[in-house]
Order: C-alpha cells, then sequence, then structure tokens
C-alpha cells in the first residue's frame, strides 16, 4: 500500500518531477517482485496444479444469482465483462496482454443481495449501510439472473486444507538479495506467503486492485487464479469479504469434454444470445 506521506499526495508542484519518479521505482520494484516468483512458480507449475486438481471437488450451483452491468444485459452468461481492465478477483484483465494473458470468468453469488455488493458495494464504505444497501445506493443501470448448473470440479478456498498441498510447495520461494535490498529502500513489504492463513488472508483482501491499478502487475489472488484455470478446474468457491456469503468464480473455457454447464433459471427474450453455457459452446462465452 502507498504510504500517506508519498509526495503524490504534497498539493506542490515542485514535488511532481519527484513523484513520478517514485513512482517509476514503485512500479519497476513490483515487476521485479512479481518476475522472481514467477520464475520460480514455473519451474514447479504442473506440481501445483496437480495440488489444486486433486483437491477438486464436483459443486451443484441451484438458484444461485448473477449480477452484471446493462450492457451486457443480453449476454448475461458472457464473461466479457471480467477481462477488462484489471479484471476480476480470480482473473486477469487487460493490464498488459503481452505480460500477462488475459482469461476470463464468470461470477456468482448465493444470493442477490451479495451479487449485488460484489458488483456495486465495494468502492465505498458507509458503517450505517450493509453492503447490500450500499449497492442499492448507486443508480448504475443493472441486470441481475437467476442460474442453476453443475461443475465438475470446484476447488473451495474457504477449506484450509485444500490449499495445505499448494502451501507446501511454495513457502520456500526467496527473492535476490538486489530485490531485497530495494524493498528496504522503498519501505515495501516482500509478502511471501508461508502459511495457509496467509495465503487465504491475501486470496481475499479487499484492496487486491491496487497492485494492477497502481503498478500493472496481477494482484496475488489474479495470480492464483490463473493457476486454478491453467489446472482445467470449473471453478473457485470462495467468501465474499462484503457479506460473508458463498460466490464462485467460474472458468466457462474449461467444460470442455466434461458435463459441467451452466444455464439460466427462468424464460428468456427472444433477443438473448444464449441461456446455457456448456461444453458445446464453452469456447464462445464472450
Amino acid at each position: 500500500m502507498i504510504s500517506y506521506d508519498d509526495p503524490l499526495d504534497s498539493g506542490f508542484v515542485a514535488d511532481i518531477p519527484r513523484s513520478r519518479a517514485l513512482y517509476e521505482q514503485l512500479r519497476q520494484f513490483h515487476w521485479e517482485f512479481y518476475s522472481e516468483l514467477a520464475y520460480q512458480r514455473n519451474k514447479i507449475y504442473d506440481s501445483l496444479k496437480t495440488s489444486l486438481r486433486q483437491r477438486a471437488e464436483p459443486f451443484e450451483v441451484l438458484q444461485w444469482q448473477r449480477a452484471l452491468k446493462y450492457k451486457y444485459a443480453l449476454h448475461p452468461l458472457g464473461t466479457k465483462g471480467s477481462v477488462v481492465d484489471p479484471g476480476g478477483r480470480f482473473n486477469i484483465g487487460e493490464i498488459d496482454p503481452t505480460r500477462y494473458p488475459t482469461f476470463a470468468a464468470l461470477y456468482i453469488a448465493e444470493d442477490k443481495g451479495t451479487a449485488l455488493a460484489e458488483l456495486l458495494g465495494r468502492n465505498t464504505s458507509i458503517a450505517s449501510l450493509t453492503p447490500e444497501e450500499l449497492a442499492l445506493t448507486k443508480p448504475d443501470s443493472i441486470a441481475v439472473v437467476s442460474v442453476s448448473g453443475h461443475l465438475d470440479t470446484v476447488l473451495d478456498i474457504r477449506d484450509d486444507s485444500n490449499l495445505a498441498g499448494f502451501v507446501a510447495l511454495i513457502k520456500g520461494f526467496r527473492v535476490k538479495p538486489a530485490v531485497a535490498s530495494e524493498a528496504r529502500k522503498l519501505g515495501r513489504p516482500l509478502n511471501i506467503i508461508r502459511t495457509v492463513q496467509e495465503l487465504t488472508r491475501v486470496l481475499h483482501l479487499t484492496e487486491w486492485r491496487n497492485w494492477p491499478a497502481l503498478y500493472d502487475v496481477p494482484a496475488a489472488c489474479q495470480i492464483f487464479g490463473r493457476i486454478v484455470f491453467d489446472a482445467q478446474i470449473d471453478g473457485i468457491l470462495y467468501k465474499s469479504v462484503l457479506t460473508q456469503k458463498r460466490c464462485l468464480a467460474i472458468y466457462p473455457q474449461n467444460f470442455r469434454q466434461s458435463s459441467s454447464y451452466i444455464e439460466l433459471d427462468d424464460p428468456v427474450p427472444p433477443e438473448l444470445v444464449v441461456r446455457r453455457i456448456d461444453s458445446s459452446n464453452c469456447e464462445s462465452t464472450d
């Protein structure tokens, strides 16, 4: 996180060049830190995927809720909105496609209040309002649909035991002395995951957008989502940081050669693009 003593916040014109130089230093540091860990992940990537794949189980979706911006209403099962920069919690958007290939996700929640809060209620905090009420105060045009389906493989990250094997593989990661020295110089923490509890906390951070938004580097939860996606797992079951209810990040492209599907529950307008996503059309969800 950026310190409030950062000259970017000083308001003085004379500080602008210094602020720009500091910002470029921070961007370069975060890129080097990301690269250090990416190199070590790549050396054991197959083992990381296997550790997660072994913990994935079938999951039934019964009348869950999907909230989306109105401009996507004719394709409510589409994933196009999820790749808009910076992407979603568990998928990488158009941060820098030349460095970080994009991949999409379909986000749903177990109830309407959570779906609305996840879509609209996370940018502001007002103590007197619940996340659902806060979402409803926003004037954005939205659509909410009920969905059901079956997923062959879902990783439940609310269960610590499902992450233990993954953490055992990454807890020994280290960074070069030069990167550690730069971190001390800039006052940046080197947050390397050592325990399941640390991983769980990082995956559910409210401020996960800081990394992609400020430094053009994917957040840890997005990197984790990439590994789950590459492991051919259909989705991630996680807890909403706003309502504590269940949410799902679904990867329709992984429905190939499986019985997984997701579909709309209610009768649909004739103009609707797609009512059901399964192995026959999972490649065209954007």
